[in-house]
């Protein structure tokens, strides 16, 4: 009986100083119009969540460009707010504020913190494609192209 006493207590002081943290799964991030996620943290002490999303293949052949940033709920602040991205283990670094991620790969928010009772958070993002001209158009130019060509030529010989 004494046993079971002293394992619930310790297991109420284990659990009592940290806050809850969570995996979200945010799914493809669209490209285009900034969009945010929010989320709310119960409990007190530190935290990470994880929100997991993925940069869709058919956006673009070569690579992304995206800029996040992070906010904090004023009425329930959170202390020590950080966001980390990574590219499944790998700490990815931002280039003046822009992360260039690769289309097709899965990557992760890692947002932390310290709350005093709850808090909530926002992450805002804005993933924008880079432009890659489909094979029409480039056929269509080079088309273009040798129609100038011809008629330059015509005109030399008239």
């Amino acid at each position: 009986m004494k046993f079971t006493k002293h394992l619930v207590a310790a297991a109420a002081l284990a659990t009592a100083g940290s806050a809850m943290s969570a995996t979200y799964e945010l799914g493809v991030l669209p490209v285009g119009a900034p969009l945010s996620v929010t989320k709310s943290v119960i409990g007190d002490g530190s935290f990470t969540d994880i929100l997991n999303f993925d940069v869709a293949s058919d956006s673009t052949a070569q690579a992304n460009a995206v800029t996040f940033t992070l906010v904090p709920f004023v009425q329930n602040p959170i202390t020590g707010l950080s966001l980390s991205v990574y590219d499944g283990a790998t700490l990815l670094t931002a280039v003046s504020g822009i992360y260039t991620l690769a289309a097709g790969t899965n990557y992760s928010f890692h947002v932390s913190g310290t709350t005093a009772f709850s808090g909530v958070y926002t992450v805002n993002y804005q993933l924008a494609a880079a432009p890659v001209p489909e094979p029409a158009s480039i056929a269509l130019t080079l088309a273009g192209l040798g129609v100038v060509g011809l008629v330059a030529a015509r005109r030399r010989r008239v």
